[in-house]
């Protein structure tokens, strides 16, 4: 099945890329999607973005949002066919 992923400001830049799309299994969690599939794809950010993700695992305030057909999504959700998957920076206030 296949899922498409934006990238957004950051993200963008550091894999020179706004969208893209990917060959999942049947069942692949968002997590799936992050830690293995994103990262082999971009090998010469892989650290970089790992770090990103361990953040956002992490709950930690500052991290990315990652958003699945207009929702915020948590790890464990099960990705579909045709889904949309959406990594945004953190928001800054002011």
């Amino acid at each position: 099945m296949r899922v498409k992923v934006k990238y957004f400001a950051s993200m963008r830049e550091l894999f020179g890329v706004s969208e893209e799309e990917y060959e999942i299994e049947e069942g692949a969690k968002l997590v799936d999607l992050l830690l293995n599939h994103i990262p082999r794809r971009h090998v010469h950010v892989a650290d970089i973005w790992r770090s990103k993700v361990e953040g956002f695992m992490k709950g930690e305030e500052a991290s990315y949002i990652v958003i699945v057909n207009g929702d915020r999504a948590g790890l464990d959700q099960e990705l579909k066919d045709g889904d949309v998957v959406a990594v945004l920076p953190p928001v800054g206030g002011g």
